[in-house]
Order: structure tokens, then C-alpha cells, then sequence
């Protein structure tokens, strides 16, 4: 009994477990009865609306994590280049290199006597004139140079003083010697007087020696004859003795003389020598003040003021550039054709529009054994006129054009004629050969615009470049040259300068080359023509000026093209990615709107891997246009149209859309 009473109540144990679970789980569902069902109405409506306004071409989450990503690519399209149009004119052969500023002459001030620099005036960069203080060697006035300089003259002032004692002496001398010559003079005078008179008394005392013998005559006569002889004959005797006298006095003035001459002689050496002497020391003083020897800028100071100097230390650099030397290094090729005369422009850097002309005036004769290049000169007048440096402080280096030690750029003219010529960035050297990149194919250039449009109304088309009428923007050029082909070709090359190269053989009037962006080109590669800056282009080219084919901002999404003899013309309306239309009309050739053609359009994304998008299908209406509802998603798309015009033969026609 106990044991059947134990077993009916376990079962009811159970059963009323089970019931209390069953009713929890009831119990639960009722509780939340209202929220699950919430729960799936919002589920149902969105599957419904993800189904209902998915997008052509859209991918769930799930199929974007499933996509080969790899496998999305770009669509094929074209390399901006420059493009330039090879033609003839007159071109002027030219080679360029860096130049080297050197001075006219360089002047390195080096003192003449030891001294301590008690003053420097001036320091590099400085512009000194000719006779300027560029250094001072001890005090003014108070150096062992004006002390040697003031002895030197008191010396010389002494020498003066006995050269004029010396001069007075030789003047008396020269006097008693004059007198000295009188006197003789005089004497031999009296000598002559007394001979004659002597020589009258001799016969005339003979002849009244004869009277007397002969007694015509008395003795007391012939007497007083006699005496006058002998007085005659003492007079004789006394005038010689003079003159005697006369010459010893003579010969012992001048021999005084010229004791005195050679007196004055050396008292005149002497004062020579002090004056000498005093010369040379106010020119050493005057070595204590160094001056420029030409106007000049200092490029370099050495020493600095109170250092104590000697002949021969360096001190200041000064270079005279009121003309200067411009130099460049020329390699032998260019060498040689280059002659004397030939014209330079000259400017300071590459980007400078300021050039200034000049003359070869030197080439120099032999090669630098090390780098086997030749030294060609041209002479400059340095110095800025008045106009050009009115803004310069005045005795600064602004006044000058350049300044030793600086590079230019100097361009030699080697020729000038006529012929075929390109710019000369397009001449590329591969493997030895002169090579150009060649635009083939195409129409239109990218150097010759006749048509300006714009960008937002094709439909406007000038002549020259303005404003659009309709919206206010620039104008564009209507052609960049079309998609051409990239194809590398030989050429020969003439006369060149930085800006054109003369093409003798590989081009021909009329062919457009490629003269900037073709760092990375392939032959056969397609490229697009587009305006070119220094940098790069000034502006990249628009997707519908490399294909023409193409639906984007720059035909306004309107393409038309003739087929066989029908004309089409296909937009998107709007132009805005979602809830969009492609709209196609189709025409005859010579007028008249088609309708009841079919139409049928394959759509895709070439950058998803060609993924599919929706099949537009319709006929045309009687304006020959038809509406296909597209609901075409951002980016980009391809439209394959087919058209089955009655009497027509089939149409096809693939466009890109750049659906925004």
C-alpha cells in the first residue's frame, strides 16, 4: 500500500512539474506576446522596402563580403600630356650652363711695415672708393714711422743749411778766382807795354851810339838815351815779375776753387741724400695708411683692429667688380662652336626673366685636364644704373648686378636660321639615339584652339575664349587634341636652345609631339592633351574630353552620334545617382523623328567586375523619343544600346555614364 501510494505520487509530481513549465513558457509568450510581434512586422517591412528600393548594381552586406575586390579595376582611359605641334621658324641655336662670377681684378691688401692696426673701417660686404681708408697702422702723428719721419726732415734741414754755407763759399771763391784772372791779364799787359817800350829805347840808343862816335850828338844826350833804355829794360823785369806773381796767385785761387766745387759738390750730395732719406721716411709713414687702389666691394677681412702686423700678412680682400668676369665650363662639342663675338645672355637664376646681353670676349686655349672642358668668358659692366639702384643704400653691394662667387646661368648663341622645330623638352636620349614621343592619330591640337565651349552648355560655341552666356563660367577649349596614341620615333636633331630644337629628319610639318608627362609612357599607350604648367598640368583633362563616348558634367550628360543614317541622342534625366532615366531619341540623318523603334539597353559597372545592373527596354514615341526608368546608382556605368528602327539596320552603340 505504501509502496503504491509512493508511485502515484511521484507521477503527480511530475505532471504537475510539467505543467508548471508549460505554463511559464505560455505564460512568457503572453507576457511578450505584443513586443515578438512587433519584432517581425518591423523585420517584414524592411525586407520589403530593402526589396523595393534597392538600387541597380547594390550589394547587400553579405555579397559585398563574397565580392572578388580584386577583380574591380579601373576602366581603361588615357596619360595627360602636353601636347605641341611641330611647325617652322626661325630658331637660334643656343648652349647653356652655370656660369661663375669672378671679379675684374682682385686686390688682397697686405701691410708694407710692422705695425698694430689702430683702425679698420670697413668689413666684407662692404663698398669701398677709390683712395678710401681700408686700414690704419698706429697713432697718427705718434708712431716710430712719423718720429723717423720728423728726424729725417730736421736732418734734411741741416744738409740744406750747409749746402747754402757751401754755396756762398764757392760763390767768393769763384769771385777771387775771376779776380785773380783779371790781375794776370793785367800783368801780362804791363809786360807787353814794357817790352815795347823796351824795344823803342834799344835801337835808338844804337843809333845815337853811332852819333856820338860820329860827335853829331853830345855824350850828355847819348847819356840820357842810354838811361831810358835801362829803365825800360828795369820795367820789363818788374812787369814779368808781376805777371809771375799773377799766375802763382791764379793757380792758388784756383785751386780754392775747386776745393770749394768739390765742397759744394758734397754738401749737395749730402743734402740730396737727407732729402732722400726724408722722402723715404714720409713714404713709410704713409705705409701706415692703406688705401683702395680702385672702387671695390671686400669680400673677406682677416685680421681684425689692435693686432700688431707684418709685411706680407693677409688682411683684407677687395674685388673690383664695376665689371666682372663671367666664366662657364664648356664641353668640347659645344666648344667648338663657339667663337669670339658670339652673343651671351646672362641671368641670375633659371626662373629669372631679367637676362642681360653680352659678348664672348675670351675663350681660353686650353682644356682643364680634369674635366676636359674649355673656360669661356664674357665681360660685364657690372654696375646697376641710377634707375635700376635708386632703392639701394648707397655704398652697399645692392648697387651691383653680381657678385664674385655666384653662379648664373649663361646662354650662348651658336647659329640662328630657319627649320622644323619643336620644343626642345620633347627631345628625350635613349641608348644613344635622339628620340621624340610622337601623338599619332586623332584630330584637333593641343597648341591650336579655334572653338572655346562650355563646360555646362556645349551648345555654346565662340570663336575666342570669353564667358558662357547662359551661366556665367569660362569658356574652355572646345578640343584638347581628342585620344591620340603615344609612339616613340627617331629624329636628328640641328641647331637647339632651352626652349626649341630644330628636327632635321623624323618629323614633318604638321605632327604633334609630346613635350611634358611622358616620364612613364609606353608606345602604344592612348594620351590626352591638356595645358601644362611648370609643375605638371594646370588642369587634368575631364573624363569626357579623353572618350567621347561619355555621359558626364562636360557634355551636360547629352552625347549624340550618327549611326548608318540615324541620328541619336541619349541623356540621363536627372543627373543625379537613384531615381534617374536614360532618355534616348532617335532621328533620320537628313530629319524626321523615328518612332516605333525598339529600343533595349544592357547596363553594368565596369569597376565591380562588369556586375550586371538592370535591363532598360521600349519603343519610341511619336517624337521619337523614349523614357526608360534606370534608377542607375552613383559611379560608373556602361549602357549597350541596341536600336530596331522598321527598314533600318540594327543600331549598337556603348556608352559610359558618370553618374553622379
Amino acid at each position: 500500500m505504501s509502496l503504491i501510494n509512493s508511485s502515484t505520487q511521484s507521477e503527480e509530481e511530475i505532471r504537475k512539474e510539467k505543467d508548471s513549465r508549460q505554463a511559464g513558457v505560455f505564460g512568457w509568450l503572453r507576457h511578450n506576446f505584443w513586443g515578438l510581434a512587433t519584432l517581425a512586422v518591423v523585420t517584414i517591412i524592411c525586407v520589403v522596402i530593402v526589396q523595393m528600393f534597392k538600387k541597380p548594381g547594390q550589394m547587400s552586406v553579405i555579397e559585398s563580403q563574397a565580392m572578388d575586390m580584386s577583380a574591380m579595376v579601373p576602366p581603361k582611359g588615357a596619360v595627360p600630356v602636353g601636347i605641341a605641334t611641330a611647325e617652322r621658324q626661325l630658331i637660334d641655336g643656343s648652349v647653356t650652363y652655370t656660369g661663375t662670377v669672378q671679379a675684374f681684378t682682385d686686390e688682397d691688401i697686405y701691410p708694407r711695415v710692422t705695425g698694430r692696426i689702430t683702425a679698420m673701417p670697413v668689413y666684407a660686404g662692404d663698398r669701398v672708393r677709390k683712395g678710401q681708408l681700408l686700414v690704419r697702422l698706429d697713432p697718427t702723428g705718434d708712431s716710430e714711422y712719423s718720429a723717423k719721419r720728423e728726424e729725417a726732415a730736421s736732418a734734411e734741414d741741416a744738409a740744406m743749411h750747409n749746402s747754402g754755407i757751401a754755396k756762398s763759399e764757392f760763390a767768393q771763391a769763384k769771385y777771387q778766382l775771376e779776380a785773380t784772372q783779371e790781375a794776370e791779364q793785367a800783368a801780362q799787359r804791363a809786360v807787353e807795354e814794357a817790352e815795347a817800350n823796351l824795344a823803342y829805347w834799344k835801337p835808338e840808343v844804337e843809333r845815337q851810339s853811332a852819333l856820338l862816335k860820329a860827335q853829331v850828338v853830345s855824350l850828355d844826350e847819348y847819356q840820357k838815351e842810354a838811361s831810358e833804355l835801362r829803365a825800360a829794360e828795369a820795367k820789363v823785369e818788374q812787369a814779368k815779375a808781376k805777371l809771375r806773381e799773377s799766375g802763382k796767385t791764379k793757380l792758388a785761387t784756383q785751386a780754392a776753387f775747386e776745393a770749394m766745387l768739390h765742397h759744394i759738390g758734397h754738401q749737395s750730395s749730402a743734402a740730396r741724400q737727407a732729402k732722400a732719406v726724408l722722402r723715404n721716411a714720409t713714404i713709410y709713414e704713409g705705409y701706415t695708411r692703406i688705401v683702395a687702389q680702385e672702387d671695390g666691394v671686400v669680400t673677406k677681412r682677416v685680421v681684425s683692429p689692435g693686432v700688431v702686423v707684418n709685411p706680407g700678412m693677409l688682411l683684407l680682400k677687395v674685388a673690383h667688380v664695376k665689371q666682372v668676369r663671367i666664366q662657364a665650363e664648356v664641353a668640347t662639342e659645344d666648344a667648338a662652336k663657339i667663337h669670339l663675338g658670339d652673343k651671351v645672355y646672362i641671368k641670375g637664376s633659371e626662373d629669372s626673366s631679367d637676362q642681360i646681353a653680352a659678348s664672348v670676349t675670351s675663350i681660353f686655349p686650353a682644356a682643364d685636364p680634369a674635366s676636359r672642358t674649355f673656360t669661356v668668358e664674357a665681360l660685364l659692366d657690372n654696375l646697376l644704373s641710377a634707375a635700376d639702384s635708386r632703392n639701394a643704400k648707397v655704398g652697399t653691394t645692392a648697387q651691383y648686378r653680381f657678385l664674385p662667387g655666384q653662379y648664373v646661368i649663361m646662354r650662348i648663341l651658336t647659329g640662328e636660321q630657319e627649320g622644323l622645330t619643336i620644343p626642345t623638352s620633347a627631345v628625350v636620349w635613349r641608348e644613344g639615339k635622339t628620340q621624340v614621343w610622337k601623338a599619332a592619330g586623332g584630330s584637333g591640337s593641343a597648341s591650336k584652339v579655334s572653338q572655346y565651349t562650355c563646360v555646362m552648355h556645349p551648345e555654346v560655341i565662340t570663336d575666342k575664349p570669353g564667358k558662357c552666356p547662359k551661366c556665367g563660367m569660362d569658356l574652355v577649349p572646345k578640343a584638347l587634341g581628342g585620344q591620340k596614341i603615344a609612339e616613340l620615333v627617331d629624329v636628328e636633331i640641328g641647331l637647339s636652345n632651352p626652349d626649341s630644337t630644330e628636327i632635321k629628319k623624323g618629323l614633318k610639318e604638321g605632327d604633334e609631339v609630346i613635350f611634358a608627362g611622358f616620364g612613364n609612357l609606353h608606345s602604344g599607350v592612348a594620351v590626352v592633351g591638356t595645358e601644362w604648367g611648370k609643375t605638371g598640368p594646370i588642369r587634368l583633362p575631364l573624363a569626357g574630353e579623353v572618350a567621347g563616348n561619355r555621359l558626364d558634367a562636360t557634355n551636360n550628360f547629352i552625347h549624340d552620334e550618327m549611326v548608318g543614317s540615324l541620328m541619336i541622342k541619349v541623356s540621363l534625366s536627372p543627373a543625379k545617382g537613384g531615381s534617374n532615366s536614360v532618355v534616348v531619341n532617335v532621328s533620320k540623318h537628313g530629319g524626321g523623328n523615328v518612332s516605333g523603334a525598339r529600343v533595349s539597353i544592357k547596363t553594368s559597372m565596369p569597376g565591380m567586375n562588369n556586375m550586371a545592373g538592370p535591363d532598360l527596354n521600349g519603343t519610341t514615341g511619336n517624337n521619337g523619343e523614349v523614357r526608360l526608368n534606370s534608377d542607375l546608382s552613383s559611379g560608373l556605368w556602361e549602357l549597350r544600346l541596341t536600336i530596331l528602327a522598321e527598314g533600318q539596320n540594327p543600331v549598337d552603340s556603348t556608352l559610359d555614364v558618370e553618374v553622379p
